[in-house]
């Protein structure tokens, strides 16, 4: 830090004795989010007016720090729309270096140039730095504030692009549905993770068959242009697009899910094609007796599964990154165009016998709704539970839900975690293990 008393106030630094305000330090904070990013550090003080930099550590006693870190928290969250995001550090005395006495520290922080831009203080001003100032000042340039907002509206349309971005399917494929599961660690690129490892570290954590709760090895992982490309093509046809994982460098990933699915022409026919599960029959008869004479049936007890898996795989990619924290999701449903879900979990198929089963009437379904990022799903890293495998079924659950509600059982879901009813857990993964079952022993060609 000695290469403070060089370092002048401006553009990137700005020197504060201690934590005032909140309104201080919300000017502060979103003034330099909303230009080039830098450094506010409390517990220095300039050396003089004339000459602006570093003069005197003098440093914030220790019993005052927990409320000045509480204090500038707070500032940003409550007195700057939206809320920047900005990462602090303390430093401690003693330092003869700086001259930093014991039991006193400098904070310091950092906050990075920002893309939801503007940040509105809660005067109702935008504040930004200028260059020879070492104070935030008020813009008023209507073409500065014009770039304000298109650095946040590019980022929106990056998003949108993002989300139209289905893949290609072949004429086969094109009648499949396809669960498309986005994820990102951020909603806005003020901090992107970077994964940097080699092919073979990438494989050792795609291809990893010891899970905590299950494991999803991917036995095909190769380099892309933006990333890797991580396959399951064991027992499958390679030239398909088989659950596959588009992972890039900065955590962003998509993945690509297929979904069993069925036709419906008589109850008999679809009781012998479902008959590894336990509903099945129950749930033949309540088709037949809503009248329905066809229907396209998508079979979605392996999903959970799946999903804990990617759970898993991505806590190992995070931990990798030095990124534990919440990340974000969106999913979108391809090709389920009058389709039926299928799920054989009693309490399920007692909602479907009482109020009749629920159908897509579109073929494309995007959940959460909105291509914006705040429209994305949080998945909260959540420290506080100490159990790992506690941690990744409360994840998988938060991705689940969204699709849940598409398909008719989000309120059985939503209850079960509210009420604490750990056995849901339970019986949507024995679900998903009779749909592995079901998969190897039927041996007829379902489509």
């Amino acid at each position: 830090m000695s290469s403070l008393f060089k370092t002048t106030e401006g553009w990137y630094v700005e020197y504060k004795c201690e934590v005032s305000s909140a309104s201080s330090v919300a000017k502060s904070i979103s003034a330099f989010a909303n230009t080039y990013g830098g450094w506010l550090f409390y517990g220095i003080e300039e050396k003089s007016k004339s000459e602006s930099v570093a003069g005197t550590f003098v440093g914030i006693q220790r019993k005052d720090l927990d409320a000045a870190l509480q204090r500038i928290r707070q500032a940003a969250a409550i007195s700057v729309m939206p809320s920047p995001h900005f990462e602090s550090q303390v430093v401690w005395g003693p330092s003869k270096r700086i001259g930093l006495a014991a039991d006193h520290a400098v904070i310091c922080i950092s906050i990075a140039q920002s893309s939801h831009t503007p940040h509105v203080h809660r005067d109702g001003r935008i504040y930004r730095r200028v260059a020879d100032s070492s104070e935030p000042k008020p813009e008023n340039d209507r073409f500065i504030l014009d770039q304000l907002w298109k650095r946040s509206q590019e980022v929106r349309k990056a998003y949108k692009r993002w989300l139209r971005r289905d893949p290609e399917f072949s004429d086969k494929e094109s009648e499949t549905p396809y669960l498309r599961l986005l994820l990102t660690p951020e909603l806005w690129p003020e901090r992107d993770p970077s994964l940097d490892v080699d092919i073979d570290e990438v494989r050792s954590i795609m291809g990893d068959q010891k899970g905590v709760v299950l494991s999803l090895p991917f036995d095909s992982v190769h380099r892309a242009a933006a990333g890797f490309v991580a396959r399951q093509t064991k027992n499958n046809d390679p030239g398909s697009l088989t659950l596959t994982w588009l992972l890039r460098t900065n955590l962003v990933s998509d993945i690509y899910i297929p979904l069993r699915w069925y036709e419906f022409e008589t109850p008999e026919l679809l009781e012998l094609q479902l008959s590894t599960y336990e509903q099945s029959g129950r749930f033949c008869e309540i088709l037949a007796a809503r009248g329905h004479r066809e229907a396209r049936i998508i079979d979605l007890n392996i999903l959970y599964n799946l999903i804990l898996g990617i759970v898993e795989i991505q806590s190992r990619l995070m931990t990798r990154a030095n990124h534990e924290s919440t990340y974000y999701a969106k999913a979108r449903l391809l090709n389920v165009w009058r389709m039926c879900p299928f799920l054989d979990v009693e309490p399920v198929v007692d909602i479907f016998e009482a109020h009749g089963v629920p159908m897509c009437l579109t073929s494309t379904v995007v959940t959460p709704e909105g291509t914006d990022p705040e429209t994305f799903q949080s998945v909260p890293f959540q420290k506080s539970v100490q159990s790992e495998e506690a941690r990744i079924h409360l994840q998988a659950m938060r991705i689940l839900l969204p699709v849940a509600r598409i398909f008719g059982f989000g309120d059985w879901v939503l209850d079960s975690v509210t009420s604490e009813k750990r056995s849901f857990y339970q019986e949507l993964q024995d679900a998903g293990i009779r749909a592995l079952e079901h998969q190897k022993n039927w041996s007829g060609e379902a489509n």
